[in-house]
């Protein structure tokens, strides 16, 4: 008789001696790994050096926020993102993806009208609120 063995298994790690069984600590203790590996302190001193040289100049950004990035979303943008999402579990909006793919050209106006308010103000506006 074979025995399938359990998807929910959970496997023990040995850090420095030491067995750790508990979920919580496993993942505590990994995270400190990546975060030991990743420190500052493991880069060698010529690229410290060069490190702190670069962080201490300044920027040199200027923008009229003209760049494409910034532009508005466009209908086949919206469209697109639309027809290519996957059907998931309701968000706290109970909208459902099926709901989105199937609404009228004017809702999706309406739709895009407001994602590219939100865009160029940073704030949602509740329904019948004015634009600022």
């Amino acid at each position: 008789m074979l025995v399938k063995k359990s998807a929910t298994e959970i496997h023990h790690l040995h850090v420095d001696g030491d067995e750790v069984t508990e979920l919580a600590d496993i993942s505590n203790k990994i995270g400190q790994t990546f975060s030991n590996n990743s420190s500052a302190e493991n880069y060698n001193s010529k690229f410290q050096s060069f490190r702190s040289q670069a962080e201490s100049q300044q920027l040199k950004f200027k923008s009229n926020n003209s760049e494409s990035y910034n532009d508005l979303f466009s209908m086949q943008e919206l469209t697109d993102a639309i027809s290519t999402s996957h059907d998931m579990t309701v968000g706290p909006d109970d909208i459902h993806y099926q709901m989105l793919k199937h609404l009228p050209s004017d809702a999706l106006n309406t739709l895009l009208e407001s994602l590219n308010n939100i865009w160029v103000s940073g704030k949602f506006q509740t329904v019948g609120e004015p634009l600022q």
